[in-house]
């Protein structure tokens, strides 16, 4: 994109001088001629990547600099081509006068006039078959996979080990110590086997520092891991997360293990996430085991579970409050005498220079761990000095109960997860169970209901945050087409170019067997702001054919077509050989928006250097049934 200004404003002088102007005069009426063009057209292409700049989201985030970094380069291109360019041109362009009275009597643009000219005298037909591919087009995007942002291409494999809630540190250490031998003995790199787990870390009781922006480290807490695996190569991470799955399976069924390249997109919890929401635990957790049921029955998932866990055992104290009031007890002396032996009650405080360490008083383990002892123990009643035992006012039961209570919009919230396999997207899981929750949830009482979440409602928030910005952009956009060419009719040939890049778009995706994600979005938004420069640049030149050179609105067209002919090619040449290294060495995130913007490029500028000119005549009523190009 830097040298589009450069090769326009450079072919224009060699035309000129090739038509016998002096290198001085072809220079400087190549720069009055074109300044304000390319400046337009550099603005419209800046502000077609307003919109990542502005959203409100952590795609947003992502993406946001790129529309400063395009502005400032667009920009100073812009200068250079009316400064330096020219003066390049005067000092080192030799070309000889064209013997031929025109110069586009050659082969080539002989073809392409003949092409163009039966387009312009079948405009409809120009226009249905347009019409055709492009919806063709739109229906071929069933065929490409939809994924949000995807797995990092980094030899880099990431476990995240949650054991039930309440459980000791030490416990984990033990887990994470026993992955970690079969990590590096059974699937270590050795002399027989030379790919596999190189070297790793782990955190126990905590997650990873944030050492990518992706990753969201959880909150500390004992039942909490976090391991990072280096491999031999990106391609046996695949192959290393079924037989890391089966070992923590077989050895620790207690243990929720998701094993995972690192993403490169926003953070996202799991891939499949359905949050179902209402008031009564028990009819909740119904609903959850039939949705789990269900993902269970589709292909691809793995590891589904809720967020809320295994339910923990836990002792229910039901005081009964006769007794207790007979006994001179209140539930606060309880709750108190309960929470000085079991948790500990800060009695003082110690302080030791500057620092203070809090005196706590506790009971011993054995006592903690005992229900018969609980049951013995002495509650001291405030109001009357005396103690009583604890069976005396109230009665002890172990019940099964979760171990931690979520809530959304102030309802009690269960998220059930999923896992994906490769090969396997979100989006193909939850269009397979949507439509099977939509009915299952008709039944449900008043106050139930469910959402998605995941990689679709990540997907779908960034997407809104990015359409929320697009009418500023798209008003920019128009504010500067009528600026320039101070009519309406042309601005709109300009905008009704833009959808011709899906077309290259879809076809690209599904020849190279890529994905539509976020960075597919960027590229479909970017190449919008490039086409309009290809249609800028030729409805311009019609204008100054009619204008300057007093030619009439049939000869101005071909004219103009002929001599933007070249330039657009060659900037959509170099803008195309510039992504290629993008594609091939960007990686699974930048791939597929080189994929959109070189093939929706190679594509729109096929049919924009035909549409244009059709819809030009079109709205303007210009006829060529009977026009005959003589040159």
């Amino acid at each position: 994109m830097l040298v589009d200004n450069a090769i326009v404003m450079s072919e224009s002088i060699m035309v000129m001088m090739r038509e016998g102007k002096v290198r001085m005069e072809a220079a400087v009426d190549s720069a009055r001629e074109l300044r304000f063009p390319l400046l337009i057209a550099s603005l419209t292409t800046a502000a077609a990547f307003l919109p990542f700049f502005l959203a409100e989201s952590d795609a947003g985030e992502y993406t946001g600099l790129i529309f400063t970094v395009v502005t400032i380069t667009l920009l100073c291109s812009w200068v250079l081509s009316l400064t330096m360019i020219p003066l390049f041109c005067v000092r080192f362009l030799r070309l000889k006068k064209q013997r031929r009275r025109d110069p586009f009597e050659t082969p080539f643009y002989r073809a392409y006039r003949g092409l163009i000219l039966t387009m312009l005298r079948n405009r409809a037909a120009t226009v249905v078959a347009t019409l055709l591919v492009f919806f063709l087009a739109l229906s071929g995007f069933r065929f490409v996979p939809n994924i949000f942002f995807p797995s990092s291409d980094r030899p880099l494999l990431t476990a995240d080990l949650r054991l039930p809630t309440g459980t000791r540190i030490e416990r984990t250490q033990e887990v994470v110590e026993r992955i970690q031998q079969f990590a590096f003995g059974e699937l270590g790199t050795g002399p027989e086997e030379g790919e596999g787990v190189v070297s790793g870390v782990a955190f126990v009781g905590e997650g990873a520092p944030r050492y990518v922006l992706p990753y969201a480290p959880p909150p500390p807490s004992p039942e909490l891991a976090y391991m990072m695996l280096n491999t031999t190569t990106r391609e046996i991470v695949d192959q290393l997360i079924p037989r890391l799955e089966r070992f923590a399976f077989e050895n620790f069924p207690d243990l929720t293990a998701t094993f995972a390249p690192p993403p490169l997109g926003p953070p996202v919890e799991a891939p499949v996430q359905i949050r179902l929401s209402g008031r009564n635990v028990d009819l909740l957790f119904a609903y959850a085991d039939e949705v789990k049921a269900k993902l269970a029955d589709i292909e691809g998932t793995r590891n589904i579970l809720d967020n809320w866990g295994r339910r923990s055992k836990k002792i229910m104290v039901n005081v009964s409050q006769p007794r207790a009031r007979r006994a001179g007890v209140s539930s606060r002396d309880i709750a108190v005498s309960l929470q000085t032996v079991l948790s500990g009650f800060e009695t003082t405080e110690y302080r030791e220079g500057n620092e203070v360490i809090p005196v706590v008083l506790r009971s011993v383990a054995a006592d903690r761990e005992d229900l018969g002892k609980i049951e013995s123990l002495n509650v001291y009643a405030q109001a009357t000095g005396q103690s009583v035992p604890l069976k005396q006012v109230a009665d002890l039961e172990v019940v099964w109960q979760p171990a931690v209570v979520f809530r959304r919009g102030r309802l009690r919230t269960v998220t059930v997860e999923s896992d994906v396999a490769p090969g396997v997207t979100a989006f193909d899981v939850i269009g397979q169970i949507e439509p099977w929750l939509e009915d299952f949830s008709r039944d449900w009482p008043l106050g139930y209901q469910w959402e998605l979440g995941g990689e679709v409602e990540a997907s779908g928030e960034s997407q809104a945050s990015i359409a929320a910005k697009l009418p500023l952009a798209f008003l920019i956009i128009i504010l500067l087409l009528v600026g320039q060419f101070n009519s309406i009719r042309r601005p709109a040939i300009v905008l009704m170019t833009i959808p011709l890049g899906l077309i290259g778009v879809v076809a690209g995706l599904i020849l190279l067997r890529s994905y539509f994600g976020f960075m597919t979005l960027l590229g479909v938004v970017s190449l919008a702001g490039i086409v309009i420069n290809n249609a800028i640049v030729l409805l311009d030149r019609i204008r100054i054919e009619q204008e300057e050179n007093n030619r009439g609105p049939q000869a101005a067209i071909v004219e103009a077509a002929q001599r933007r002919l070249r330039p657009i090619l060659l900037t959509t040449a170099t803008t195309i050989g510039g992504l290629i290294p993008l594609y091939l060495g960007g990686g699974p995130m930048w791939e597929p928006m080189a994929i959109a913007i070189m093939f929706g490029l190679l594509f729109a500028t096929m049919l924009t250097l035909g549409v244009v000119p059709v819809m030009y005549s079109a709205l303007f009523g210009v006829n060529f049934r009977k026009y005959s190009h003589t040159g």
